[in-house]
């Protein structure tokens, strides 16, 4: 049964990445005609490239070490050939220290306003404000067919193992675990399963089966709860990148209303 999982916020600035890893021990593991090239800026390098950010540095070392080589070999070329001169070139060295500097700028803003304390206190806010929320625990089977699904609850009637019939009749991935879904709240499944589900008794298979578009269910329900809210450890990146949002956004408009704008229309004239 797919899950509809809740979108996520996801702010670069807001988790730090902006930020250079300190190194208590940065070895020099190359030279490039007399210049060092360090460990940093290999693990900084790999970083920077989602593909393989998270593989032991090991495991890519040379492949980076080789790259970094080569970039080193190719700029000091073109030095020689005073490319660093070029006007275009300058206009887009410009262009990536601007947005360098832009980054650094909002990272450096929202690490000295977002405090650890605030997080934590928007954390509790929230809770605090939070409806208490019921999840339900079932099982399902499903099958292509109301006849399937009509067989399956006549058999479960005379005494069937749910789990049995589960692994051995039902299509979805997690039939191997008899059928079992775990606790869910509402949003998270389809509305007629869930409306099914939360209108079944804890202990009871509902007496008729429920069609959505994977199928065919028959559902039992386990047990019903109340949710228990999240910790604030299973939140904290979300909600930071949250309120790192908010403090972006007021800090742009702070700069904005006290600087000096001009704006022209596509064509360059004075726009109404």
């Amino acid at each position: 049964m797919p899950r509809f999982a809740p979108r996520t916020l996801a702010l670069a600035l807001a988790a730090g990445l902006f930020v250079s890893p300190a190194f208590a021990n940065d070895p020099v593991v190359a030279t490039v005609n007399g210049k060092d090239i360090r460990k940093s800026e290999l693990v900084e390098l790999q970083n920077s490239i989602p593909q393989v950010a998270q593989v032991p540095l090991e495991m890519v070392y040379d492949q980076l070490l080789d790259h970094l080589i080569n970039s080193r070999i190719i700029a000091a070329e073109a030095r020689k050939q005073n490319l660093q001169d070029d006007a275009q070139l300058k206009q887009r060295l410009r262009e990536m220290e601007n947005r360098l500097l832009q980054e650094a700028y909002l990272a450096k803003r929202v690490d000295q306003t977002l405090t650890e304390e605030k997080v934590r206190a928007k954390y509790d806010e929230l809770i605090q404000q939070a409806e208490p929320r019921e999840e339900v625990r079932a099982r399902h089977i499903l099958v292509e067919t109301e006849k399937e699904a009509k067989d399956i609850i006549a058999q479960l009637n005379k005494g069937a193992s749910f789990e049995e019939l589960a692994k051995e009749k039902s299509k979805d991935p997690g039939s191997q675990n008899g059928g079992d879904l775990g606790y869910f709240e509402k949003e998270e499944m389809v509305p007629e399963f869930s409306a099914a589900a939360f209108s079944i008794e804890p202990g009871t298979v509902g007496a008729n089966p429920v069609k959505s578009q994977f199928g065919w269910h028959v559902i039992k329900v386990e047990d019903k709860r109340m949710a228990e809210p999240p910790a604030f450890e299973e939140v904290r990146e979300q909600l930071h990148a949250a309120m790192a949002e908010e403090v972006i956004v007021a800090m742009v408009k702070e700069l904005r209303d006290s600087a000096q704008v001009k704006k022209f229309d596509i064509n360059g004239n004075p726009a109404k």
